[in-house]
């Protein structure tokens, strides 16, 4: 600990410099404290986080640090000061800057009244510390509404950089850790995060923008929660979002991961919706843009949506070892695949049957036409009989 803090000339905190400790929260990589520090002559508020497994793992926890550190001077991702040690139960804490409104997720029912220009500044800060993060080639690998924090009503932090991996060291193979909704696909079932899974979760923040609840907040999140995200299933779109919000969202939890938009990609779309109230030249912008802008701008503003605001009781937000494994859920969906392969076998196998039916039925119908006195009513009569 010594020679890293040296290294990186991160500070080493005695833990006597701390007042007011208090317990704060409880999250899925441990336990989190408030506490006032004096620093530069004035009394500052801090985090101080138990990490989860730190005091046992603290070397691969520390190589982690080597590789966000190159990061963590970006505006969007909160200040970390250094580390301290509780004397009395002996395990190492980090020390973060304080957010004063908490996490996103606490924050979305004042969002969701905000207008979207405002909004829309929120996901740019979001989405420029996840690129700066992808920049340097590092992935979040637990990026949800708990990370994100929230300052002074509209600045907005990323927490919890690196805090990931150590805790995943001591995961079994086909061991599931996280939050279910806003894990991609592919991670689900066991696949290695990726800068596209970041993509996918950060899909899910802009849907809880345009709703004001987590995704699937009145669902349990189980197994069966687990198999249809990896059979695509997605948030329904809110009504009245505009629509060039929807295609990007849509993009985002593409569940081809190589279709997914990078960082970068994302934030220059972003940067371009806020940036036209600043342009005077109105007329320098492209057609396409400016139908985008006037989406947003004709939107409705905290609209009611219908949506249960009270999370179903087996809904958890928290990052946590699943129940289940990545193999199971892998023998599920591998066994649904071949009953829809023999499924789709047996339907072409007896298309040619239903073919000959449908002509029959068909022929029987132009024939009453023919007969017709008004030919435009047997249309509108073919067209209901199609539908029914």
């Amino acid at each position: 600990m010594d020679n890293f803090i040296l290294e990186k000339k991160f500070k080493w905190i005695p833990y006597d410099k701390f007042k007011n400790v208090e317990y704060l929260d409880k999250g899925g990589f441990g336990t989190i404290y408030k506490a006032i520090w004096f620093y530069n002559n004035k009394d500052n508020e801090v985090i101080l986080k138990c990490h989860i497994n730190l005091s046992e793992n603290l070397n691969e926890f520390l190589n982690e640090w080597k590789y966000h550190e190159s990061c963590l001077s970006s505006y969007d991702i909160i200040y970390f000061y250094g580390f301290t040690k509780d004397p009395d139960t002996l395990k190492y804490m980090v020390v973060m800057d304080y957010a004063n409104k908490g996490n996103l997720r606490g924050n979305l029912t004042r969002i969701i009244k905000s207008g979207w220009y405002q909004k829309l500044y929120m996901l740019f800060e979001i989405i420029s510390g996840l690129n700066d993060m992808h920049k340097q080639n590092l992935i979040h690998c637990d990026f949800h509404d708990g990370n994100i924090l929230n300052h002074n009503e509209s600045k907005i932090y990323i927490s919890d950089l690196g805090l990931c991996k150590p805790v995943k060291s001591f995961l079994k193979k086909y061991d599931i850790y996280g939050v279910i909704p806003f894990m991609a696909p592919e991670v689900l079932r066991g696949n290695s995060y990726t800068l596209a899974s970041d993509i996918y979760s950060f899909s899910m923040i802009m849907w809880e923008f345009t709703s004001g609840v987590p995704p699937f907040n009145n669902r349990a999140h189980d197994f069966q929660l687990s198999l249809s995200i990896c059979g695509g299933e997605h948030p329904e779109i809110i009504e009245n979002t505009p629509q060039c919000y929807v295609d990007l969202m849509e993009k985002c939890w593409n569940e081809n991961q190589l279709k997914r938009p990078s960082s970068k990609e994302v934030l220059n779309i972003i940067k371009e919706w806020i940036s036209l109230p600043d342009n005077v030249k109105v007329e320098d912008i492209n057609e396409e843009l400016k139908c985008n802008i006037m989406e947003f701008i004709n939107a409705p503003i905290g609209y009611n949506n219908n949506l249960a605001t009270e999370s179903h009781p087996k809904a958890h937000y928290a990052s946590r070892l699943l129940g289940f494994t990545s193999k199971q859920l892998n023998e599920i969906l591998e066994s649904r695949d071949l009953q829809a392969y023999n499924s789709s076998q047996s339907f072409t196998t007896s298309g040619k049957v239903n073919e000959e039916s449908e002509d029959s039925q068909s022929s029987i119908k132009v024939n009453e036409m023919l007969v017709s006195k008004d030919l435009d009513d047997c249309i509108v009569n073919l067209k209901l009989s199609d539908k029914k």
